[in-house]
């Protein structure tokens, strides 16, 4: 996920709403603006510390070779340049903790080539580690506040400010977020606000980062820049009042395979008539990647996704989304409708085994004039409301996308080419661009992701089979060593440790990386 939205925290809730900054979505209504950057590790070249006196982060980023990120992380004297904690660069320390005040503090680290969040001091391989405070998320759970007490943390980072936070997901992405204050717009968040939203957005555990002026988010690329909104320059300070970046004497800087951070659109189908197994593995054959199908009360049998064909889908290697539609126009309901189509399709959701956390897609299929947008938003919304756990996404024309991502009505974007007078939304994360094709032998739309958060399921289950295994020597510079090898369902697996140690390397379980480190 990259993207420039507006939210604010309600009883420890996190509400999207759209990039507007009066009325209802006022900063005295508590609204917000945020930036978010997830990396997953598959997207990440190389991470380094900096430390530079005398310059700010664009001007440290700026001198750097490839497509970057960049960013600040470490509390600093701004006036002296000296890092107030202990800091490491390059795997050498380049600052100390100081005595009765950061000692207890963790760290955003980046160790083997991935990044951690909490104590280095059991971390082998350490390239860079910044210290922040408070820490925010810790294995899932919010303990700003706590930790704030125990961290020794200055009274002006406990009120309300601009911020920045770093957060790691389970499956290793960072996630940054870059939060706007201090201007006429945009009220900014307390800590344990800060907390809710990195949770909101994945985070498994996450720090807080050095805010206020000092807070700055970099990219040396375009792509990266459209996608957050930075339209001055290559930066984005988070403190509005500023009148430029500040000397922070150090930056983050992440070189990025834009390859792997934009990757390709993945193809798929959408349908009305289920699909059986052997007609889910034909489409699969045919270099389909997903298949989107509904969810409908049992009264429209004749398009009703049931889990056995959820499963099928799944056995044939595609991925699944859903979408709930009972007519063309229920949008026009409005809330009413919306309470109504939400029940529904909790209920059928239930039923395939659809798990929380996924998207349900809800239906404008017509040519929705802008007379109907208000309708079609309160639909939305109060399908949502009868969702808990579930992400509510709109199918629409162009300029329903268009004006539901604006109005923040909900979170995923299905558009489709239809009524949409050749224009394509770059909002859309499904685009269907082409109804009514023959494709082996089932009638389908075609569509194309730019989002796979959307699908839910295991796109990799397979029919269950015996696995045969065969056991291997393992030959280490014409050794034979003690312990075997296996291949097993066509992979090869080797003793890790034992490989590792025979080649003279140390072998480390970090319990808390949940990773084995090894370091030649």
């Amino acid at each position: 996920m990259i993207k420039h939205t507006r939210i604010r925290v309600v009883a420890g809730k996190v509400e999207e709403g759209p990039l507007q900054y009066s009325g209802g979505y006022s900063k005295a209504q508590g609204w917000t603006d945020i930036r978010i950057v997830e990396l997953p590790p598959a997207a990440v070249r190389a991470a380094r510390y900096i430390y530079s006196k005398g310059s700010s982060v664009p001007a440290i980023a700026a001198k750097q070779a490839g497509d970057v990120l960049a960013f600040n992380a470490s509390y600093v004297d701004v006036a002296s340049g000296a890092l107030l904690g202990r800091t490491i660069a390059d795997g050498k320390q380049i600052a100390p903790d100081i005595a009765s005040k950061t000692v207890d503090r963790d760290h955003l680290y980046f160790a083997g080539g991935r990044f951690g969040i909490g104590d280095i001091s059991g971390v082998d391989g350490v390239t860079w580690a910044a210290q922040g405070a408070p820490r925010l998320i810790q294995a899932g759970k919010n303990v700003a506040d706590a930790a704030a007490e125990l961290e020794n943390v200055q009274s002006d980072i406990k009120q309300l400010q601009p911020r920045l936070a770093a957060g790691i997901k389970t499956d290793g992405t960072l996630i940054l977020v870059l939060v706007d204050g201090r201007g006429n717009a945009d009220r900014g968040l307390y800590l344990s606000e800060l907390a809710a939203v990195m949770l909101h957005y994945g985070a498994h555990d996450a720090i807080n980062l050095d805010g206020g002026g000092s807070a700055t988010l970099y990219s040396s690329f375009p792509e990266l820049r459209a996608s957050l909104d930075i339209k001055k320059g290559n930066y984005h300070l988070a403190d509005l009042s500023a009148s430029g970046p500040r000397t922070v004497h150090h930056a983050v800087v992440i070189e990025v395979d834009k390859a792997k951070l934009f990757p390709p659109a993945l193809f798929g189908i959408d349908c009305a008539v289920p699909l059986t197994a052997a007609k889910a593995k034909a489409i699969a054959a045919e270099g389909a990647k997903f298949a989107v199908r509904y969810l409908v009360p049992p009264a429209y049998a004749w398009k009703r996704m049931l889990k056995s064909e959820a499963d099928a889908i799944q056995t044939a290697g595609l991925r699944l989304a859903s979408v709930f539609q009972l007519g063309a126009d229920r949008p026009k309901g409005g809330a009413a409708n919306g309470n109504a189509d939400g029940k529904a399709a909790l209920a059928e959701a239930k039923v395939i085994g659809q798990p929380t956390g996924s998207a349900i897609f809800m239906a404008v299929d017509y040519d929705a004039p802008a007379s109907d947008y208000d309708k079609i938003e309160a639909y939305l919304r109060a399908a949502q409301d009868e969702l808990p756990g579930y992400h509510v996404g709109v199918y629409g024309h162009y300029g329903v996308i268009e004006e539901m991502f604006r109005r923040g009505a909900c979170r995923y974007f299905w558009q489709t080419y239809a009524w949409s007078d050749g224009k394509k939304s770059s909002r859309a994360d499904l685009w269907q661009y082409k109804n009514n094709v023959t494709l082996a032998g089932h009638t389908v739309d075609y569509n194309e992701c730019y989002d796979d958060s959307i699908f839910w399921g295991s796109a990799s289950r397979e029919e269950e089979k015996p696995v045969s295994t065969n056991e291997i020597a393992v030959i280490v510079n014409g050794k034979e060593l003690p312990e075997k090898g296996e291949v097993k369902a066509g992979v090869t697996r080797v003793p890790a440790r034992a490989l590792a140690e025979a080649l003279g390397a140390k072998v480390v379980w970090d319990k808390e990386a949940n990773a084995v480190r090894i370091t030649i």
